[in-house]
């Protein structure tokens, strides 16, 4: 076997490849610092909080979102003035019983986002049930 034509020929290509340390930086270096870099520039990172306002009745509602930072305003201007400045991303509004009002920006992803985790807090503190139960893995 040893003198066999394709084992010759491996074995002299192998040979080859060795000699070549470009190759070999290229065949395993780079891939291992290619995925090295890429695993630090795309590693896992802790969920997103929100930073919402809220001025009205109490804010039992969003106790529950942990990916909701709440601050509480006296006033309805100062919610505003506070979500104009950027120190907020939504501003709820509850003014009677029952209603809720956001103030957002709809061209702010952030605000967009903002809303309906607010609103998603709302609705299961008011006794939402969804009609499919649905869990993550």
């Amino acid at each position: 076997m040893a003198n066999h034509p394709l084992w010759q020929l491996t074995l002299v290509r192998f040979r080859e490849f060795l000699r070549e340390p470009e190759a070999l930086f290229w065949v395993f270096g780079f891939p291992l610092l290619l995925a090295a870099g890429l695993g630090l520039a795309f590693r896992n990172a802790p969920a997103e909080v929100v930073s919402i306002g809220f001025v009205g009745a109490d804010s039992v509602a969003f106790e529950q979102a942990p990916s909701l930072a709440v601050d509480a305003f006296p006033t309805l201007e100062e919610g505003l003035r506070a979500r104009r400045e950027g120190r907020i991303a939504l501003l709820v509004e509850r003014p009677a019983a029952g209603a809720v009002v956001y103030h957002y920006d709809d061209t702010n992803p952030q605000g967009r986002d903002a809303r309906m985790r607010a609103d998603l807090a709302v609705q299961q503190s008011a006794g939402r049930v969804d009609p499919v139960a649905a869990r993550g893995s």
